[in-house]
């Protein structure tokens, strides 16, 4: 444990306490929510809706004008969509009807082509060709992707139907999408909220059921952050099991795939499986075993409520708190799974130091004030004063990677890294899950996520394991705001994350519509 980052931790958490009552005040009567869903065409999932499309029994341009007519309705609310192609997505849609009415035999397009005719959504960072790639930059506004992402490119080829790509943070650094291009990405279940980042735009468009499958990346929990705050299912694959190749920004470090991850988004969660079959590296998915059922019967499920009782540990919502005791109740009276409460991973209460060591002893992590020749301390002035052309919660990044670099991070922190990944790989083996919270609150005020930031280190820890990771929706609390948990599984037991995953979301209900 690091004095100097727990006594930062307990510095923010008292800053926190100070600032609430300003951010109340600032959001009083301005609490608002996305309207209602009407249209019974966006509540299907991606795996009925493909099959219905493959039967003729809906039309692709029929579901694909569903969601853009839904986008229309609750972009002015969220703010989530940097560029859309909603004509050309018609377009393709059309073509998908024509071609399915010239095809006599279409088994096999389950196999071939198992997202046929279904939109989706694609974060901006993943690259869309022809569409915005300009990551919230200034310097770089205007600029579009010339090529497809890989990731993209096998979704397109899978037959899905790309109709946009959504909101990020500026250079997708940070867990607030908001920047100086776009602009703030509000949260659909109260837009005084954040829809956390930095695939923040994709989470906001789920939730306001504007989206059905989504494409995300996750660094430091920008996948499960985001699924959280907006009720939605989202999943950090194991380490390089996905292309990560057409990203905006990458990182050249070797060590940087370990770390980073692209992963699917969805509002149901048996899309994850049937978009992680299509987005996985070939080669991998013998490895995966996704076609091979899970007997829930045979599962051992451990668990923790809070990475420490510690004072200078961040404070666990009551209510996701509970999540964790539901979801473990529920899945020994239910599905007679194994209950492993006598062991924990203790070493977890140092999991800021851990992770933070890890993220930021990377080499060549995108700097925006070193390639534009740009001093952190001058252009934090310049931010509080509102002269700067980067936004505060990316120097807040560059001051934490700054502080790790300088007091923190060292070669102990890097072992107990490697010890903890043997550890979680030894004891989960092929047959466990570990159950734990995705963040510390639910969704907080727009501007406030510098206080709350300690609490990153329940999600960062699994990207510096390269474990898998999937985010479950556990309804809302006493705000009506999301909360849930992450279901952990050892490498490449994915499948295991996506079986407990299913079945959390009949005790849970998952997705909650707003209003």
């Amino acid at each position: 444990m690091n004095f100097l980052i727990r006594s930062l931790c307990v510095l923010l958490r008292a800053l926190d306490a100070l600032a609430a009552p300003i951010f109340w005040l600032k959001s009083r009567g301005k609490k608002r929510a996305v309207p209602t869903i009407k249209d019974r065409l966006l509540k299907i999932s991606a795996t009925d809706l493909a099959e219905k499309i493959r039967t003729g029994e809906l039309s692709s341009e029929q579901i694909c004008a569903a969601y853009v007519k839904r986008i229309k309705e609750v972009n002015p609310l969220l703010n989530a969509v940097v560029e859309e192609r909603f004509e050309s997505a018609l377009q393709d849609a059309r073509n998908v009807d024509i071609y399915l009415q010239s095809l006599p035999e279409r088994a096999e397009l389950a196999k071939t082509k198992p997202l046929l005719g279904v939109p989706l959504t694609v974060k901006e960072s993943c690259s869309l060709a022809g569409l915005s790639l300009c990551g919230g930059t200034v310097s770089r506004a205007g600029i579009k992707a010339d090529q497809d992402g890989e990731v993209v490119a096998k979704l397109k080829a899978s037959g899905a139907i790309p109709l946009l790509v959504s909101n990020t943070p500026e250079i997708c650094l940070s867990w607030e999408s908001s920047n100086f291009v776009t602009g703030q990405t509000n949260n659909p279940y109260d837009v005084t909220r954040t829809s956390s980042g930095s695939s923040g735009g994709e989470g906001a468009l789920l939730g306001a059921g504007a989206s059905l499958i989504g494409i995300g990346s996750d660094v430091a929990g920008s996948i499960r952050l985001p699924a959280m705050f907006n009720c939605v299912f989202g999943h950090k694959p194991t380490a390089r099991t996905i292309p990560i190749k057409g990203h905006f920004p990458y990182c050249t470090d070797e060590r940087y795939a370990d770390f980073f991850a692209i992963g699917p988004m969805t509002r149901y969660s048996k899309d994850l499986k049937l978009m992680m079959k299509v987005m996985a590296n070939e080669k991998l998915l013998p490895d995966l075993r996704l076609e091979e059922k899970v007997d829930l019967g045979k599962i051992r499920v451990f668990f923790m409520e809070e990475e420490s009782k510690s004072f200078v540990s961040p404070r666990v919502q009551d209510e996701i708190s509970q999540a964790i005791r539901q979801s473990v109740e529920y899945l020994k009276v239910k599905c007679n799974c194994e209950i492993i409460s006598d062991f924990k991973f203790a070493e977890l209460k140092n999991s800021c130091e851990i992770a933070g060591s890890a993220l930021y002893s990377l080499d060549d992590i995108p700097n925006l004030l070193k390639a534009e020749n740009q001093n952190l301390a001058l252009e934090l002035l310049k931010s509080v004063i509102g002269q700067s052309n980067y936004t505060f919660s990316l120097l807040f990044f560059y001051t934490l990677q700054y502080i790790f670099k300088t007091f923190v991070t060292n070669e102990g922190y890097l072992k107990k890294n490697e010890y903890l990944k043997q550890l979680f790989t030894e004891k989960l083996g092929q047959d466990g899950v570990f159950l734990y919270p995705t963040f510390t609150t639910s969704a907080f005020h727009h501007d406030s996520f510098l206080f709350k930031s300690m609490g990153v280190s329940y999600l960062m820890i699994f990207n510096s394991l390269g474990l898998p990771a999937t985010h479950v929706p556990c309804g809302l609390d006493k705000n009506g705001l999301p909360v849930g948990i992450q279901v952990v599984a050892a490498p490449y037991q994915d499948r295991l994350c996506f079986a407990v995953a299913e079945e959390l979301e009949k005790c849970f209900n998952g997705w909650i519509s707003p209003n």
